[in-house]
């Protein structure tokens, strides 16, 4: 079941696409709990595994930390070195650089990994290997997807193939997630629901009222002179690609258009996306 590198370098899923444009900077939700829940008197080495196109430890290093990240996929590293001071990211696999910090004495005060756990074919093994590079005293972050919540169930497990193996190996409830850090050795465990993004619940009911909207991936097409990389980015993330064209505008027309037609089912759920977005953020010591 263990994935190869190339899974991901040879662009099987369409959102690898803008991790290797290396354009978009947008904090996901689960960087941002890291940034609102983690105490703000530590810092000192932090590693981020599965760091992708690196947006989080670019924050993180403004935020004071020394930053290290790993990513199999080497196209991403690649595009990530390209960042002016950042330059200590390696393209391996956990495995590997377990093995190099060992070599060379590295240790971390905090290792972070957000939407990796789940991808563990081994998630005991891996757990050990992350305390066995912590300080004393050290912390662990991250996040896997809620299997409780309604963006997973609707999004994600009714249509979509994101939350299945070759892909997720694991799914975690926050009881699950509890148990796993607990047993795994960890202590002060802390874990925080995830609520739906408010800009994010219209495309939800789009999404789930009329499918894929192609005519919103069709001109997105003809903006990025591709239909994968089309499918890739947000609208929101268009404008850091793109700026100033026409095609952009008619896209942004046609979001807040929909948005107004879709407006008044928001009556209906209004309360209902409370804890009740994608991720699980979790924290703990050693």
């Amino acid at each position: 079941m263990k994935i190869i590198p190339e899974f991901y370098e040879s662009e099987v899923f369409d959102t690898q696409i803008a991790f290797h444009d290396g354009m978009v900077n947008r904090l996901k939700d689960h960087h941002k709990a890291f940034f609102k829940y983690f105490p703000t008197n530590v810092k000192g080495k932090l590693l981020d595994i599965g760091c992708g196109d690196g947006r989080f430890i670019k924050h993180a290093k403004e935020q004071g930390f020394e930053v290290f990240g790993i990513d199999f996929d080497q196209k991403s590293i690649e595009k990530l070195k390209e960042n002016p001071g950042i330059d200590t990211v390696f393209s391996m696999s956990f495995d590997e650089f377990y093995e190099y910090a060992k070599t060379k004495g590295l240790k971390f005060d905090v290792i972070t990994f957000f939407e990796v756990l789940e991808h563990q074919d081994k998630p005991r093994k891996f757990l050990e290997m992350v305390k066995e590079l912590l300080n004393y005293c050290g912390y662990t972050a991250g996040s896997v997807p809620n299997r409780e919540s309604i963006s997973t169930r609707e999004m994600h497990v009714k249509k979509s193939w994101i939350d299945f193996p070759p892909h997720h190996f694991l799914r975690f409830s926050k009881l699950s997630l509890e148990k796993t850090l607990s047993i795994s050795g960890f202590k002060e465990i802390e874990i925080y629901k995830s609520d739906f993004p408010f800009e994010e619940i219209l495309p939800f009911f789009e999404k789930t009222i009329f499918g894929n909207d192609k005519i919103k991936i069709k001109i997105k097409s003809m903006l990025l002179g591709d239909e994968r990389k089309a499918k890739s980015y947000y609208i929101e993330e268009l404008s850091e690609v793109e700026s100033k064209n026409i095609k952009l505008y008619i896209l942004k027309v046609i979001k807040n258009v929909t948005s107004i037609l879709l407006l008044p089912l928001l009556s209906v759920y209004v309360g209902g996306f409370k804890d009740n977005g994608f991720s699980l953020y979790f924290q703990a010591k050693i």
